[in-house]
């Protein structure tokens, strides 16, 4: 038990020490040989009127993203929005103040708190949420395929890995969910161990998650939702681009939107710290030319408004919904 619980912690140390050393490397990267005068020039000019709306379209899109993950939730127990709300916000300030996005364990627990949702059917709409955003990421990136800078040798190489990886793993969830493969290999070795253990409970969320979509008798507004969703996330990055003087077409905004959504995946301290802003100044500068100062200076402002305006927010509805991080720790999400 003493050795379980050890290896247990160790494997936590271990994850955020990696985290943090992705972090510091992507600082390292987004800073490296910028002159700060000159990024300091660049900061002063942003049109902080235009980043102020942003901030608050952003807002809103949580509004949007709390309706959706309501109608996750209605077969379960019908919640007010308002509630629903309020746990999405405290969601991100759990993401963007504690280590491995524990955020979500964070708005599962607000949202079962008072209401007969346990905490394990919570988490499981949240994983449906994640599987929602994931299948949303993969179909702008599908459409807007034709118009990446292919000339770049290493993007290149970059998308067709990508596209190939992502039409197998689609082919593969299709043929699991047709075949009902994922009960036939639980009797595998492999998948008894603790790291085939997790790669299984994985599939068994995504598989949940889509059979619990699929079923939903309000899968058009939730298809709606998400589509309205993903639309605004694609406004306010227009929009802080125009606030940071740099121009971009429509489809490079869009292409620039997904290199920004796709880095929030690279494991990194909370708030994707300096992995971010190393991931999209490099998108700026090798894909469209931007000079490395406007270009960091984007990412640094993008990157706040999209963490500090949720997070203080997300504080405020913390504090006054009274959770309490011990009573997190003590329950057991099954």
């Amino acid at each position: 038990m003493r050795l379980l619980t050890f290896v247990n912690k160790f494997s936590d140390i271990l994850k955020l020490l990696i985290a943090g050393f992705l972090s510091l490397l992507g600082l390292y990267f987004a800073f490296k040989g910028e002159n700060i005068v000159d990024l300091y020039k660049e900061l002063i000019k942003v049109d902080y009127l235009g980043i102020f709306i942003a901030s608050l379209l952003l807002l809103i899109s949580c509004l949007i993203r709390a309706y959706r993950w309501k109608l996750l939730i209605d077969p379960i127990e019908e919640l007010p929005l308002k509630k629903v709300f309020s746990s999405t916000m405290i969601g991100y300030f759990g993401n963007g103040v504690l280590v491995f996005r524990l955020g979500e364990i964070l708005k599962a627990y607000s949202v079962s708190k008072s209401t007969k949702i346990s905490i394990s059917e919570a988490f499981g709409t949240v994983i449906i949420e994640r599987v929602l955003d994931l299948l949303m990421v993969v179909l702008i990136f599908f459409i807007t395929i034709p118009w990446f800078p292919f000339k770049n040798e290493s993007l290149r190489v970059g998308i067709f890995s990508f596209s190939f990886f992502t039409f197998l793993s689609l082919v593969i969830v299709f043929i699991i969910i047709r075949c009902n493969w994922l009960q036939k290999v639980e009797s595998i070795h492999f998948f008894k161990s603790k790291i085939g253990t997790k790669i299984l409970k994985i599939c068994s969320d995504i598989l949940k998650g889509i059979k619990i979509i699929k079923n939903n008798e309000k899968k058009i507004k939730i298809a709606i939702s998400s589509t309205l969703l993903w639309l605004l996330y694609i406004l306010i990055t227009f929009i802080i681009l125009a606030c940071c003087n740099i121009e971009l077409n429509f489809y490079n905004t869009i292409i620039l939107f997904l290199l920004g959504s796709l880095s929030l995946g690279i494991p990194a301290l909370p708030g994707s710290a300096g992995t971010y802003d190393a991931a999209v100044k490099y998108g700026l500068v090798v894909l469209f030319s931007i000079e490395s100062n406007e270009a960091l200076s984007y990412a640094l402002i993008s990157h706040a408004v999209s963490y500090f305006p949720l997070v203080l927010v997300g504080a405020l509805f913390f504090v006054f919904g009274a959770v309490n991080l011990r009573d997190i720790k003590a329950e057991k999400i099954t």
